[in-house]
This record gives C-alpha cells, sequence and structure tokens, in this order.
C-alpha cells in the first residue's frame, strides 16, 4: 500500500497545486480587470471634464466678445452724437446694431449660466448690468441730443457725459470678469 499511497498523496499534492494555482490567477486577474476599470473610469472622468472645461471656456468666450461687440457698437452710436449732422436714419441704423448686439449678448449670457454654478451667476448679472446700464445711459444722452433743435437740418455735436461715465464702469467690469474667468477655467 505504500506506492499505492504515495500515487494519492502525490495526486492530492498536485490537484491542491492546481487548485492554489487557478486560485491565485482567478485574484491575480480580479485585480487586474478591476484595475483597468478604474483606469477606464479615470480616462471618461478626464475627458468629460475636459470636454466640460472647453466648453465653458467658448461659453465665457462667446458672452465677453458679444459684449465687447456690444460696446463697440454703442461707442459708433456715441461717435454719431459727437458729430456734427443730421440724426435720422443712420442713427436708427446704428441704435438698432445695438440692440441686435444686445440681443446676442442676452444669448450669449443664458448659454454660460446653464453651465455655472449658483456661486459663478453673479459675476454674470454684474457683466450684464454694467452692459445695460452704459446702454441705459447712452438712450438718455441720445434723447437728449435729439431734442435740440437742427440749426440748418444738421445737429450741433452733442455730448454723452452719462455714457461716458458708464463705460469706463463697463470696461473696469470687462476686465474684472475676464480675470475671474480665467482664474477659475485655469486654476
Amino acid at each position: 500500500m505504500d506506492g499505492q499511497w504515495a500515487v494519492v498523496v502525490g495526486a492530492a499534492l498536485g490537484a491542491s497545486g492546481a487548485v492554489v494555482g487557478a486560485l491565485t490567477s482567478w485574484a491575480s486577474a480580479r485585480l487586474q480587470a478591476r484595475a483597468h476599470v478604474n483606469v477606464a473610469r479615470l480616462q471618461q472622468s478626464a475627458a468629460h471634464d475636459a470636454e466640460t472645461t472647453a466648453r465653458r471656456r467658448a461659453a465665457y468666450s462667446d458672452l465677453i466678445l458679444s459684449v465687447d461687440t456690444a460696446r463697440r457698437h454703442m461707442r459708433m452710436v456715441r461717435q454719431h452724437v459727437l458729430a456734427p449732422g443730421p440724426g435720422g436714419d443712420e442713427l436708427e441704423a446704428r441704435q438698432a446694431a445695438v440692440h441686435d448686439r444686445i440681443r446676442e449678448m442676452q444669448a450669449a449670457e443664458w448659454v454660460l449660466r446653464l453651465m455655472l454654478p449658483d456661486d459663478e451667476q453673479a459675476a454674470v448679472t454684474e457683466l450684464t448690468n454694467a452692459v445695460y446700464a452704459s446702454h441705459q445711459a447712452l438712450i438718455e444722452d441720445v434723447d437728449e441730443w435729439l431734442e435740440q433743435a437742427p440749426v440748418d437740418g444738421a445737429r450741433a455735436p452733442g455730448g454723452t457725459p452719462r455714457y461716458e461715465g458708464r463705460a469706463s464702469e463697463l470696461q473696469a467690469q470687462m476686465m474684472s470678469f475676464a480675470g475671474a474667468a480665467h482664474a477659475r477655467l485655469y486654476a
């Protein structure tokens, strides 16, 4: 029986070695699979964060560019008031262009607002309020200029004191907004 016993013990040892090897392989494969899943999750999260940041960057850029475009169109209306000449159609066209740029700004504003958490909304509100205040000041200055009686079919050059005060505030607000946006996006 000693020979048969040795065969049984040898077979048992071989089988237990195979079982231990299989369990070790299984555990190793499981850890490796878990590591691959975690790496894939990190890659997906990083890609999502990068895409979100790129979209926010584009939305911030669109808003600040639309504000700047509206500001430039307001300056064109201001220049019209400062130059001698008739009011009329050219002034109305420039004022309509300002209104169109403000509507574009509002669209860009809401695209950005949909991406921002509540704590970042205040900066957008401050910037857009500065645009509205500048626009309102320009409207008041233009209305005052239009109330002047034309001399020989042309109006005398007028001033835009309300607008000039608000325009510098708008410029400062734009710079502040751009700096804060940069800090948020690149921090």
